[in-house]
Formats: C-alpha cells, sequence, structure tokens
C-alpha cells in the first residue's frame, strides 16, 4: 500500500476554505476561481492611458480572451505534462487506493457498520446526549439569567408598582393605613397615565405585534393591580371590622371613615359604623340590664327567703335599726350606716343603673360626635353622590338609645309620669317589685342616694351633648319621675321603721337631758336623717357621685315634695309616739323580752343597771317624762328645723301634735296615778269612816292616828318611786294625789253627821297635820278644798256642855302637831321644800341629781321601819 501524502498545501487551503489568509479577521468567502475570470480581469486594475484610448473599454476585453485562451491552453499542457511525468505513481496510488478501499470495505468501511457511519454516528448520539446533559442546564440558565436580567431591568424601572401589594400588605399589617393609601393612589395614577413607563414595550415596525405587546402589557398590569385591589379590599375589610368596634376613640374612629370614604365613592363606610354601633348599644344595654335582673333576682329571693316569717323580719328591722342609729350617733361612714341583710340587693341595683349608664355613656359620646359631624356635612362625598338615608336618622338613632336608657330604668322601678304616681291611682302607683324589703331605712335611703346620683350623672353628661330638645325633656321627666318614686320608697320604709322604731329604746339615760332617756335623741336623728335625704332625693340639694367635699347647692323643690315629705314627717312621728306608748304597755320589748341586743362597743350604760323598767310603774313615768320633753323640747326644734328646711309653716300641725301629745300625756299619766290615788284614798277613807271611830264620843287626841301614817308613808313610797324614775314628774305626781287626798277627805269627813270636841280636835289635828306635811305639794285647788273641808267640821262640831276649854285644848293639838312634825321630820324630808329645790329647779347642775337621789335613799329607809304601826306608840303624848 502506498503512503499517504498528508502535506497541507497553503493555496489549496484558502481554497478550500475560500478565504484570503490563514489569520482572518473577519467572516468573508473570497472564490479563487472568480479572480482569474473573465469578470476578474474586467475589474482588474487599469492604466489612465489605456482607459483613455479605448473609451469603449473594447481592448481589455480582447485581451482578456486572449489571456484567457493562452491559460487555458497552459493548463491542458501543464495536466498533460504532469500525467505524463507522474502516470506511474498515478497508477501506484490507484492501485493503492483500490486495496486500500477493498480493506476498508471489508473491516471499517464494512456494509453492516453502514460503512464506519454507524458507530460514528453513535458516538455522536452519545456525545450530544452528554453534551446535552452538561451544557443545556448551563444554557438554560443562562437564557433564564438573560431574561432574568431583562426582567430586572423593567423591574429596576417599575420596582414601585411591581413592590406595591407587598408594600400596601406590610402597611396594612403595621396599622399605617395613611401610608398605604397614599401608595395605592401613586400606583393608581401611574397605572392610568403612565402604563409605558411601567412596562416598556419598545417601538415595534408591525401593527399586530405592537399590539400584541401592548396586550401582554394590558396582562402583567392588569395581574399586579389585581393583587393590589385583593390587597386593598383587605384593608377594606379591616377598616370596616375597625369601624365596628365600640372600644376605638373618636379620633381612630374618624381617621377610619375618612380613609375608607376616599376608597368608596358612597357614604356606605359612616352608616356602616352608625348601623353596627347602634345595634351595639342598644344589645349591651339590654345584656347588661337582664344579667342585673338576674343577679338582683338571686339576691332578693335569697334575703325574702331568711326573712319570711314576719315576726323574724320584725326582730331582724329592730335589730338593723338600732345599730344603724348607734353608727349614725358615732358619724361612722354611710357605707357602714347602710349595712343590712338586703344590702346585696341594693348593690345590685345599683350595679344595674351603674352598668347600663356607663354602657351608654361610652359609646353614646363618641356616637353623637361623629353623627354631629355627619349632619354637618364632614363625612360625605361630593353632592352628586346621593344617599338614600338622610342625616336626620343619626340624631334619631341617638334619641333611640336615650329612649331604651329611660325605658330600662322606668321598667325597673316601674317609673310613669309624676302626675300620674301622684294621683295614686292605676298600676303607676304600685312599688317596684324587686326593690329590698329586708333593709332598713337608713340603708335605703344610702342606696337611693347613689343611684340618683348616678342617674343625675347620665343626665348631665348626655345633656351636654345637645342631641335635641326632645332629649332634654325626657331625660328631665326622667329624673321628675325617679325623685317621685324614690321618694315613694323611702317614705315606706321610713314609716315601715317608724312604727317598729320604740325597739330601738335601751332605756339609757340622756346625758344631756335629765330624767330622760337618749330614745328621744335618737328619735330626733333618725328623722332629721331621713329628712334630709328625702329633702336631698326631691332635689333640694343636688345629687352627684362626684361631688366629693366640694359644697353642695341647695335648689328649691317643687311644692308636691314638699308637702309629701312634711306629710311622712308628721305621719312617722305619730308613729314614733305610738311606740312611746306601746314602751308604757305590757307589750313593750323589754317585758315581752324582744329588746334587741346591745352592742357595747356603741352603747353606754343603760337604765336597766339602775331601774327595773319591766316594772310598768317604772316604764310608764319614764315614758310619760318623755313625752313632756318631746312637747317641750324635740317636737318644736324639729317642726322649726323642718320649716326652716322647706319655707313652709307648720302651725296647725303643730297644734295638732301637741294635742295628740297631751292626749297621750294624759292617758299615760291616768294610767299610772289613778290606781295609786285609788290605794291611797282608800287607806285614808277606811281611816276616817272606821266603825271603830266615834268622831262624837272619842276623846280629845294625844297623838295621830296610824292611817295617817300610813297613807303619807305610801306617798313617800311613791315619792321615791317617781324620784328615781322620773323626778321632773314628782310635782305633778304628788299635786294629783294631795288634790285626790282632799277631795277623799272632804267627801269621807261629809259623812260624818257631827263631831264632839274630841272629834273636832282629832280631825283637825290630823288633816291639819297632812296639810302641814304636803305643803309643798298642796295645789290652791287642794288648799280650796281643805279650806272647805274645815268648814265641814267646824260646822258639823257639837258643842257639849264641859267644851269651854277649846282653845286649851287646841293649843296641845298644837302641840301635838309641832312634836309630831319633829319626830317625823326625817321619815317624810322628801315632802319639804329645799333650797335647792326652789331656786334652781331649772338648773341642771352636775350635783343635784346625786343630792335628790340621795335624798331619795334616805326616805326610802325609814319608810319601811314607820310603816309597822307598833312604832306609832313610841310618839309622845
Amino acid at each position: 500500500m502506498p503512503k499517504l501524502n498528508f502535506d497541507i498545501d497553503e493555496a489549496t487551503l484558502l481554497k478550500a476554505y475560500k478565504i484570503s489568509s490563514l489569520t482572518p479577521n473577519q467572516w468573508e468567502e473570497v472564490d479563487h476561481e472568480f479572480e482569474d475570470s473573465v469578470a476578474g480581469s474586467l475589474l482588474s486594475p487599469t492604466t489612465g492611458n489605456e482607459s483613455e484610448g479605448d473609451p469603449l473599454g473594447l481592448g481589455n476585453e480582447v485581451r482578456g480572451i486572449a489571456h484567457l485562451q493562452n491559460s487555458i491552453e497552459a493548463r491542458s499542457e501543464a495536466l498533460r505534462i504532469l500525467v505524463e511525468d507522474n502516470f506511474d505513481r498515478f497508477v501506484a496510488v490507484k492501485a493503492s487506493t483500490d486495496a486500500l478501499h477493498a480493506e476498508m470495505k471489508e473491516g471499517i468501511l464494512a456494509p453492516p457498520t453502514e460503512y464506519a457511519s454507524k458507530p460514528l454516528r453513535d458516538q455522536l448520539k452519545q456525545a450530544a446526549q452528554k453534551a446535552n446533559q452538561v451544557f443545556l442546564p448551563v444554557l438554560e440558565n443562562a437564557s433564564k439569567a438573560q431574561k432574568l436580567r431583562t426582567t430586572l431591568g423593567v423591574f429596576e424601572r417599575s420596582k414601585f408598582f411591581f413592590n406595591l401589594p407587598s408594600f400596601i400588605i406590610e402597611s396594612i399589617e403595621a396599622g399605617r393605613y395613611e401610608v398605604a393609601m397614599r401608595d395605592y393612589k401613586k400606583g393608581k395614577y401611574l397605572l392610568e397615565n403612565r402604563p409605558g413607563q411601567l412596562l416598556p414595550i419598545g417601538t415595534l415596525k408591525d401593527g399586530a405585534a405592537t399590539q400584541a405587546a401592548e396586550q401582554q402589557q394590558k396582562r402583567v398590569l392588569d395581574k399586579v393591580w389585581n393583587s393590589v385591589e385583593r390587597a386593598m379590599n383587605e384593608m377594606r375589610n379591616v377598616l370596616v371590622s375597625q369601624l365596628q368596634d365600640s372600644t376605638r376613640t373618636v379620633e381612630e374612629q374618624e381617621k377610619t371613615l375618612e380613609i375608607l370614604l376616599e376608597l368608596q365613592s358612597t357614604d356606605e363606610p359612616v352608616w356602616t359604623y352608625f348601623d353596627s354601633h347602634h345595634k351595639h348599644i342598644i344589645d349591651e344595654m339590654n345584656k347588661a340590664y337582664s344579667t342585673a335582673m338576674t343577679s338582683i333576682e338571686g339576691n332578693l329571693k335569697k334575703s325574702e327567703a331568711e326573712f319570711s316569717d314576719p315576726a323574724a323580719a320584725t326582730t331582724s328591722l329592730a335589730e338593723q335599726l338600732q345599730t344603724s342609729i348607734l353608727q349614725l350617733e358615732a358619724k361612722q361612714p354611710d357605707s357602714i350606716i347602710a349595712k343590712s341583710p338586703g344590702e346585696p340587693t341594693w348593690q345590685a341595683v345599683l350595679e344595674l343603673v351603674k352598668n347600663v349608664s356607663e354602657i351608654m355613656l361610652a359609646s353614646l359620646p363618641s356616637f353623637w360626635k361623629i353623627s354631629r359631624s355627619f349632619i354637618e356635612g364632614r363625612f360625605k362625598k361630593s353632592s352628586s353622590s346621593q344617599s338614600r338615608r338622610s342625616p336626620t336618622q343619626c340624631r334619631t338613632m341617638a334619641l333611640d338609645i336615650v329612649k331604651l336608657y329611660i325605658s330600662l330604668i322606668s321598667q325597673f322601678f316601674n317609673l310613669s309620669d309624676v302626675a300620674i304616681m301622684a294621683s295614686g291611682s292605676g298600676s303607676s302607683n304600685t312599688p317596684p317589685a324587686l326593690v329590698p324589703k329586708a333593709s332598713h331605712s337608713l340603708s335605703t335611703a344610702h342606696y337611693l342616694l347613689k343611684i340618683l346620683a348616678e342617674l343625675q350623672d347620665t343626665v348631665n353628661e348626655v345633656n351636654v351633648m345637645e342631641i335635641s330638645n326632645e332629649v332634654t325633656s325626657l331625660l328631665k321627666s326622667l329624673l321628675e319621675s325617679a325623685r317621685w318614686r324614690f321618694e315613694d320608697i323611702l317614705i315606706s320604709n321610713w314609716l315601715r321603721d317608724a312604727a317598729i322604731f320604740y325597739h330601738v329604746e335601751s332605756w339609757a339615760p340622756s346625758i344631756t337631758i335629765p330624767h330622760s332617756t337618749h330614745y328621744l335623741g335618737q328619735v330626733e336623728l333618725f328623722q332629721r336623717h331621713l329628712t334630709t335625704c328625702a329633702f336631698r332625693l326631691a332635689g333640694g340639694v343636688e345629687s352627684s357621685s362626684g361631688l366629693g367635699n366640694r359644697p353642695s347647692k341647695q335648689n328649691p323643690i317643687p311644692q308636691v315634695f314638699i308637702t309629701k315629705i312634711t306629710r311622712a314627717f308628721l305621719d312617722a312621728l305619730y308613729a314614733i309616739l305610738d311606740g312611746l306608748v306601746l314602751l308604757a304597755s305590757d307589750e313593750s320589748p323589754v317585758v315581752t323580752g324582744k329588746l334587741p341586743p346591745i352592742d357595747k362597743s356603741l352603747q353606754k350604760s343603760t337604765l336597766l343597771e339602775v331601774l327595773d323598767v319591766r316594772d310598768s310603774n317604772t316604764r310608764i313615768l319614764v315614758v310619760v317624762s318623755n313625752f313632756g320633753h318631746m312637747a317641750n323640747t324635740f317636737i318644736p326644734s324639729m317642726l322649726t328645723q323642718l320649716e326652716s328646711a322647706f319655707g313652709v309653716s307648720l302651725l296647725e300641725d303643730r297644734q295638732t301634735l301637741n294635742t295628740v301629745i297631751k292626749e297621750l300625756d294624759k292617758t299615760l299619766f291616768e294610767g299610772y296615778v289613778n290606781p295609786k290615788a285609788k290605794t291611797v284614798k282608800s287607806i285614808l277613807r277606811n281611816g276616817i269612816l272606821d266603825p271603830e271611830m266615834d268622831w262624837y264620843d272619842t276623846p280629845q287626841p294625844t297623838a295621830i292616828r296610824p292611817y295617817m301614817y300610813e297613807t303619807l308613808m305610801y306617798l313617800v313610797g311613791l315619792h321615791a318611786q317617781v324620784c328615781e324614775a322620773a323626778e321632773s314628774l314628782l310635782p305633778r305626781t304628788l299635786n294629783v294625789l294631795a288634790e285626790g287626798l282632799a277631795s277623799e277627805a272632804l267627801q269621807s269627813f261629809r259623812q260624818v253627821r257631827r263631831f264632839g270636841m274630841g272629834g273636832m280636835l282629832r280631825a283637825t289635828l290630823e288633816i291639819e297635820f297632812m296639810h302641814q306635811t304636803l305643803g309643798r305639794y298642796v295645789t290652791t285647788q287642794a288648799a280650796e278644798t281643805l279650806s272647805e273641808l274645815y268648814n265641814k267640821i267646824s260646822q258639823a262640831y257639837a258643842r257639849r256642855p264641859g267644851d269651854e276649854s277649846l282653845q286649851t285644848s287646841l293649843d296641845g293639838v298644837k302641840k301635838i302637831l309641832a312634836e309630831t312634825r319633829r319626830a317625823t321630820g326625817v321619815e317624810f324630808l322628801c315632802f319639804r321644800q329645799t333650797k335647792t329645790g326652789s331656786t334652781n329647779r331649772g338648773q341642771t347642775t352636775g350635783s343635784r341629781p346625786r343630792d335628790k337621789d340621795r335624798r331619795c335613799q334616805r326616805v326610802r329607809g325609814p319608810s319601811m321601819y314607820l310603816g309597822d304601826t307598833s312604832t306609832i306608840a313610841v310618839l309622845p303624848d
């Protein structure tokens, strides 16, 4: 096989690859054969002379043809010479080539291998696959990177617009709604006015391509803007939910409304606020009322179950009254005085009013402020946007809220117009069913004042809003009705407690007024406190929970309230007077054992430690003494204060009270003194009309008979009893008894037809002894009766022979009288008038009561000894 020649010929390479140089600088295709052609010859450079000699250029063509023929002949000759010179080589190459071809056909170029193309093709396929695996991702990434670079370039120019959805969402999450709204407006402006700036499409000559690019641009921008709208819809929903939140401030709600109104072209956000808040306030007020009613009913059932028995309820109220009065005297806080079994119910009632009021006042001011701004045109869109709802509907909504408040309060307290409730007819005069009954009047007054103060504060705050004249009128009517109903509730409890106020009597002596109990001061304190509370409920003193220590302003109150309170005061006073009478009877708590337990920490010593007030005589004396102080001091003082406070005259009621007190006093006093008078007159009468006594034949007296001592000693016992219980009643008691004894002596001696000298002298001695002993208590009427008695004895004296020594006998009687008076001076010392008693009767010194008690004790000792008739025999003849 001949050796192959693989030497590279430069000319061959240049011709094969149609290049002019082996190191080309640019892409080129050179046709080397064309340069030797006729055209190459025509284009070859020519001299100027030739062109000048042959203006048509025909000479060049002739020369070219000749040159071409010469070249062809030269080539043919060269080829012939080449073949001749290299024929052997040619044959050798041909043989080698044929041998190589045959060998290749049998080997590498065998038909099964598709002439060696199949393995190559397989290798190329594998190489292509490997190349695809290696380079295709790289190429794809490069393509993507190129696209991203292109897209990034667009985004860099329109970064704000394409990031607008995320910007808005971030602003919403951060609560920067104004920023979100600002970005939204900016994006909307760019979308509507500069879409080409957001997504450039370039300049295309083809109209269809331009239209397609514009549609593509629109789709991209619409997709981004849809995301923006979704974000804004989310923000709109968030703002609407915030608009319905009642805990937000007015300023926050106004900003929210302004943003929503910028998003929408109608007034719908404003009405969304009004409707949601109106419904929220109504629902919350009804819910609070229902919850409070459940609590009130539960507390009321519990307290009523504990005091279902009337007797137990009365006992409980008596204990409450005594404790509260003592606390009131100790000037303890009202919250302590108001403690009672019914207090949880009152607190629940107060919570009802407070909760309903707070719910209304928590939202109504904001609601009305925005409503007023809307009515004034602040939250309205342009005039071209028409709304189906009138702005005045906001005022109606506010009025509905106030009406519901009035309705709930009126429903609980059963309120109506004052004129209707004052008429006392119909169901409107029925007291509220859920007001606690197991509560004393001081507790009731305390909580009624707190409830009224809460109502007053609420009404004041609503009136400041100036919603409408109708609201002001309705609230004014509510306050008047509440005041009237509260007066009814207080007066009902006041009169109830006044009827059982006698249970408060602990028989403690008064430290300021002698011969009276502390009970009188408690009565005055009770009446004054409740009258003051009634005065405040009627509006005499402005009720406000926020007054604190500020001075209270006193206001005039309507005449109907003045009449109502004064009538209640007088009715309560009459009930207390009836209780005083009951204290003297056998139904007194101290007798029945129903005396409330005394709080030792508040109550001082009582008369129970000194006197036996279980004795009816002692109780009557104490009560009669109290009646005297009531009539002379306490009632005039209380009526004067009442007249001054209300600016009325109670002259007629004062006279009626005095008449009633006098009648009650007379009845009680006679109940005490009449049995005593009957007993002592019986002793006197039995002594005068003794069957063994012959007033005509009796000898001259040498001593006073025992019946007179017994009569006077009985009076000594009464003196001690009265002095011990109520010394101020001593003159009155002994005056009545002295008048009764004088009258009884006259009646008895009238039954004696005649007197002898001894009888006349004895009767004169005994009556004169009684007269002189009781001289301090002998009234003008008694003196006249005794004078008539002396005349009767003188007229009935029947002179007999031997009675000429009358003057001597009278002197002897005087001596006996004087000696007896001296002998019984200690025993009847209590009847003598002392300087302290005569000159300082109206004074209350610190030593006088002790001196009187000491004197009463001295008399009380010997009186029992002188009651024995055997001691009378030792008296001198």
